[in-house]
């Protein structure tokens, strides 16, 4: 299973050949590489002391994460968008800043410093990419997230010393996606729902609070691919679970066009 780690959590960097950059803002120093073929997974975080790093990423991946996209609001652009991958690493006094730190960050100042190095991660994307795009609404199918007939099964946090949130993705033992959520509100737990489907997802619970939550289902996998244990569907799991319903319909979805890009060059 390819895995995924990031800042959001999820992903960020960029591109080709060796190189060392000097953006006119954002990162101060950039080194790119192909990533090696053999390389699984693709993982991405700030690094002790501060250094940003990206391994095995997709310049795909790298644009859902600097401009906040799931992969179904992206369109356009050459197939090596997909296909191909990097290794990068990033500095900038702005990011010097462990993972520990992140995390006993507040909401508010978690949320400035990832802003803040999406902004820088774009930069990068369109100076050294030359990325150029525009944004499409367009009507596509969506699911709108309510609380369910028998109500929210949602729990106040635990432990009400803490700011920090956290949203834990994780495979079990016997093979279920586990998602875990501590202090943190339904934004974060839509956003897992939205990558995990492969649409967006609206909440119209009406819940603004924090809460506490697992929710254990079935991957959408491949027959051979199943687990020996099975588990609910992830729409029975989250209305027995968690007391929320997710329901289909169609709606307004900003896309991302990709209008021209190339492959950075090595300099």
């Amino acid at each position: 299973m390819t895995k995924t780690n990031s800042f959001f959590p999820a992903c960020v960097l960029f591109a080709v050949a060796t190189a060392v950059a000097q953006p006119r803002a954002g990162f101060e120093v950039a080194s790119i590489k192909p990533s090696d073929p053999a390389s699984q997974g693709t993982q991405i975080g700030v690094a002790p002391g501060g250094a940003f790093t990206a391994k095995n990423a997709s310049l795909k991946t790298l644009i859902g994460q600097a401009w906040d996209l799931r992969d179904f609001q992206m369109s356009g652009g050459p197939g090596w968008v997909d296909t191909d991958h990097y290794h990068i690493t990033a500095k900038t006094p702005d990011l010097a800043i462990s993972e520990d730190d992140l995390r006993k960050m507040t909401d508010e100042q978690r949320n400035s410093f990832q802003n803040k190095l999406r902004r820088n991660l774009q930069l990068l994307i369109e100076e050294r990419f030359q990325l150029h795009e525009h944004r499409e609404t367009r009507d596509l199918p969506i699911y709108t997230l309510t609380v369910a007939k028998n109500g929210s099964k949602l729990q106040s946090p635990a432990n009400t010393d803490i700011t920090a949130t956290s949203l834990r993705i994780r495979r079990t033992d016997t093979g279920l996606t586990e998602v875990t959520g501590k202090n943190t509100p339904l934004t974060n737990l839509v956003k897992s729902l939205s990558s995990q489907l492969n649409r967006t997802v609206v909440d119209q619970t009406g819940l603004t609070e924090k809460y506490d939550f697992t929710v254990s289902f079935a991957p959408n996998l491949d027959a051979a691919q199943q687990p020996d244990t099975a588990g609910p569907s992830l729409f029975t799991a989250l209305e027995e679970q968690a007391g929320l319903r997710l329901e289909s319909k169609k709606g307004p979805v900003e896309v991302l066009v990709i209008d021209s890009v190339q492959k950075a060059s090595a300099n």
